[in-house]
């Protein structure tokens, strides 16, 4: 009898880890991924924020489980706490599941996985990540420029997507395309210095193929700025280099791009405005820009038949005005029309148009 009691007893320990109750983990709060922007085929760092899970300790070893699209271990998978509870998985999809690009857009739409502990007495939900072919949808967007996360900070990571195709000129390029770029309108400035190979290789954007170019940044570290600094908006160009180290030089630019830090107003669109609307040579006529950007300076140039005039547009960043007296500066001069240009002091074009003068009718003496 004694020996059955025994034998009973030693049965219950064996299914005690076995009966032992299940304990559901309250599903993180968020997950995301650094970059944000990823192709299957380079490494990204899955983050689970947990928050508000009561169930789960600081510092707690937890494991990842997998079934979709397989589970390349078999077992559970380790993954890392990164402190303020949260935990993280970095790998390379092609690498860690080993399929390719094409098998793991095949198999199912989404990754699908829980989190556990290593007993499974603790475990989350069915959770999931989408595949999102990024490249794929940023081509049909019709874009010259993306970006994500929208939420991007300045200690956080923040991924360009160039598309060179949409700008005329720009390929084939003849080496490689970089990042020309500033913050808050070029207050602190991370330049394309061709000559010097380290910064290079620091601004260069990956070629993702076909014309698609990729540039993963975290702002306060590219731009060097501390973490005081009060990010407004990511400005920058993409460059063409030559390819000769022995005269290293710009080959081509795109457009100027900007990118609204979250939180910060859209801002209004630049202005340009002239009174009267039709002017004669005995006008006064008044040059108003509103809505100018952080520390853009304006100067105009105006050409009527052999004379040219300039000067700067007075005022601050929400408006620069300048007056010109049409009949002091061209008084007697037989023209229809002044040529005006505005610039600012980069040299980027504003306005470049001819401006007709209305003619002006002489009435005859008694």
């Amino acid at each position: 009898m004694n020996r059955l009691i025994y034998c009973l007893l030693g049965c219950m320990l064996l299914l005690c880890p076995i009966l032992k109750a299940q304990e559901t983990i309250t599903n993180p709060d968020r997950m995301w991924t650094v970059p944000a922007v990823y192709t299957l085929d380079e490494p990204v760092t899955w983050y689970f924020d947990f928050a508000s899970a009561t169930q789960v300790k600081d510092g707690e070893q937890l494991y990842l489980w997998i079934w979709a699209p397989t589970n390349p271990t078999g077992t559970p998978i380790p993954i890392t706490y990164s402190g303020d509870r949260i935990w993280s998985i970095r790998f390379t999809p092609t690498e860690f599941f080993g399929m390719t690009v094409e098998e793991l857009f095949a198999n199912t739409e989404a990754f699908y996985f829980l989190i556990r502990d290593l007993d499974a007495t603790k475990l989350t939900g069915t959770l999931s990540l989408p595949k999102t072919d990024y490249i794929k949808n940023f081509v049909e967007s019709g874009k010259q420029m993306d970006f994500a996360p929208s939420d991007f900070q300045l200690d956080g990571t923040l991924s360009i997507l160039f598309n060179a195709n949409l700008v005329e000129g720009f390929l084939p390029a003849p080496s490689t395309v970089h990042m020309h770029g500033g913050l808050n309108d070029w207050s602190a400035l991370q330049e394309f210095q061709a000559w010097i190979p380290e910064i290079r290789e620091k601004t260069a954007f990956r070629h993702l193929g076909n014309g698609i170019y990729k540039k993963d940044i975290v702002p306060q570290d590219y731009f060097n700025v501390t973490e005081e600094f009060e990010m407004e908006n990511v400005v920058f160009l993409a460059v063409k280099y030559n390819g000769n180290d022995a005269t290293p030089d710009w080959a081509g630019a795109s457009p100027d791009y900007k990118i609204i830090a979250p939180g910060v107003p859209e801002p209004l669109p630049p202005v340009l405005s002239f009174f009267p609307l039709k002017i004669s040579i005995h006008d006064l006529l008044t040059i108003t820009r509103d809505n100018n950007l952080r520390g853009q300076r304006l100067t105009y140039t105006i050409t009527g038949g052999s004379k040219t005039i300039s000067g700067e547009l007075e005022g601050a960043m929400t408006r620069q005005r300048a007056y010109i007296h049409i009949a002091k500066e061209f008084s007697g001069m037989d023209i229809s029309s002044l040529h005006i240009q505005i610039k600012d002091q980069n040299g980027l074009m504003i306005y470049d148009e001819d401006m007709p003068l209305v003619p002006v009718d002489n009435p005859e003496k008694n």
